[in-house]
């Protein structure tokens, strides 16, 4: 029995120390944890940074930081942590190579939501791909289009690829390519057209609207017709004008060269479905 007290006395004097040292160091890792990730989490949601890339970041350091303290302790008690942390490394490598898409995607997602390149509300485009966008997921973004069709896009293409966002800035700029013929008289067409747009409430004054000859040819010539508008009005001005301002350049023509409507009956059916 007294060998076993004594023996006993000597294991304690000898990883007292580690042991006191391990303690030491779960104390300090406690610390960190409550006294530097709480305040860090903070600081970052009364930054700019968004909702989910501040909880991304916060955790992703409370873990490294749980792994660090666990490694310490171990080598503070004597185990052998090289071969541990050849295992884990090549765990992870397995781990990120099998996964390499899905974090690749996880990543453009920060990306978006950090630099707030989007938002759910915006309508983007992005090579064919275009509408509003209606959810903002971790590995990719779910569009509506205008045709009520669902699209989800992965986050790396909009990164990879870029895209444009319609929505982002107040007002938009509309244009209109109008052909005129060789004998119309340009300086009338463009003062009435551009007086047709200033009677639109949708088109803004300042900057104010202009036409401009955009192609001369010997048997006619392209009008360019620009105004802006507030976004929200943009995409119902860009499609409504176009047949006031066709219809002002026809008012500008003598009745002669206007062609005339036929009087004379269809014997056709309309095709019904």
């Amino acid at each position: 029995m007294d060998v076993f007290w004594q023996q006993l006395r000597r294991l304690a004097e000898l990883y007292a120390g580690h042991i006191l040292g391990a303690a030491a160091i779960v104390a300090v890792g406690f610390v960190a944890l409550r006294y530097l990730i709480a305040p860090l989490r903070r600081l970052l949601e009364r930054s700019r940074i968004e909702p989910s890339a501040t909880s991304f970041i916060a955790n992703s350091l409370r873990g490294l930081l749980l792994v660090v303290i666990v490694i310490a302790v171990l080598q503070q008690l004597g185990v052998e942590t090289t071969s541990l942390l050849t295992v884990l490394a090549t765990a992870g490598v397995a781990v990120a190579l099998s996964l390499q898409t899905t974090l690749t995607n996880f990543t453009a997602g920060l990306i978006l939501l950090s630099f707030r390149l989007l938002r759910v509300g915006d309508v983007i485009e992005s090579g064919s791909m275009r509408g509003r966008v209606t959810e903002i997921l971790p590995f990719h973004i779910i569009l509506l289009t205008a045709d009520n069709q669902t699209v989800a896009v992965p986050n790396s293409v909009l990164v990879g690829s870029g895209f444009v966002n319609h929505t982002t800035r107040p007002t938009r700029r509309a244009q209109w390519l109008l052909p005129v013929r060789s004998t119309d008289d340009l300086a009338a067409a463009k003062a009435a057209l551009v007086e047709r747009l200033l009677a639109d409430a949708r088109v803004l004054r300042e900057p104010a609207p202009r036409a401009f000859v955009q192609e001369w040819g010997d048997d006619k010539r392209v009008l360019a017709v620009q105004a802006w508008t507030a976004t929200a009005d943009h995409p119902a001005a860009q499609e409504e004008l176009l047949e006031a301002l066709g219809q002002t350049l026809e008012r500008l023509r003598p009745a002669a060269s206007r062609p005339e409507p036929s009087t004379t009956p269809s014997n056709r059916e309309t095709p019904h479905g």
